[in-house]
């Protein structure tokens, strides 16, 4: 608004310098072609001239504009599909957070065909497909991510992991946890992990879980008492694999360290005890169960 103003005051004191010169000028302007003259005021030659660039300029951006149309609606259109496909992905997402599934899966599909984020909207559509436990249209919806969008494949073998393991397929959620740390060669995520500690617990590998937690540091993200239900988990299922013989069950036991022989996993020792036949092993290990609880 201010610029308009200024520039209406600029070309009112313009107009009103060029009237007064106008007024006081009486000179004129012989143009002479071949046998032709013309005579005429100069006043007027300079208004025709100025009138003559004006139009010319004008006509000049209507001429360009023309020629610049198909361009810009075509700029115009693909901002609006954009703005169209944006959202679709965002009500996707709310959607999908909401617990909507089936809603949505039609929202990313939209997304999708209006060419905003289509591998995103594929992994939204895939996760939503497993919030409905349909592994079949899950399937379908990661097969599209890598053609769509390369950079998406941690993220789309990660989803497939974590599916695979809410199946209890572990050992293919294992095989696929593999490929993407192969693929990748990135840092392993947060999620990556849990979803390993989480197969390796499902296919009872309990030296490997406990391994594997033992090289955790803070850092990696898991939290603490994830940590320790995998890691009582896993000593648990050594226990159970060795109640049979209570030499090995004892050794087992007494070679915990201190720092892992939380109070749940030294109730469910004994507990595995009290259903043992008594003998100097059994009860080395009673011996280390009360000792422990003492510290």
């Amino acid at each position: 608004m201010r610029k308009t103003v200024l520039w209406g005051l600029v070309l009112a004191i313009l107009a009103a310098l060029l009237a007064g010169l106008l007024a006081r000028n009486d000179g004129y302007a012989l143009i002479v072609v071949s046998d032709w003259r013309v005579e005429m005021s100069l006043n007027f030659l300079v208004l025709a001239i100025i009138v003559t660039l004006v139009s010319g300029a004008i006509l000049l951006k209507l001429v360009q504009g023309m020629i610049h149309l198909p361009a810009r609606l075509a700029r115009y259109r693909a901002l609006r599909r954009q703005r169209k496909g944006e959202q679709a992905f965002l009500s996707a997402l709310r959607l999908l957070l909401e617990g909507h599934y089936e809603a949505a899966i039609k929202a990313a599909e939209r997304s999708r065909k209006l060419g905003f984020a289509a591998g995103y909207a594929n992994l939204l559509a895939a996760r939503a497909a497993q919030g409905l436990d349909d592994s079949d249209r899950a399937a379908v919806w990661l097969g599209r991510v890598d053609t769509e969008d390369p950079t998406l494949v941690a993220a789309r073998l990660q989803q497939e992991a974590e599916m695979l393991v809410a199946r209890r397929q572990y050992e293919p959620a294992l095989q696929v946890l593999d490929l993407a740390r192969r693929q990748t060669r990135s840092p392993r995520s947060t999620a990556s992990l849990r979803t390993e500690l989480r197969a390796l617990l499902g296919t009872e590998r309990w030296e490997d879980v406990l391994v594997q937690v033992r090289e955790l540091r803070p850092r990696d993200g898991l939290s603490p008492t994830f940590l320790a239900s995998c890691r009582r988990q896993a000593h648990l299922g050594n226990l159970r694999h060795y109640r049979s013989d209570t030499q090995r069950f004892s050794m087992y036991l007494t070679q915990i360290p201190h720092k892992e022989c939380d109070v749940d996993l030294l109730d469910a020792a004994d507990a595995m005890l009290s259903r043992m036949m008594a003998d100097e092993w059994t009860a080395k290990a009673r011996a280390f169960i009360d000792a422990q609880k003492r510290c």
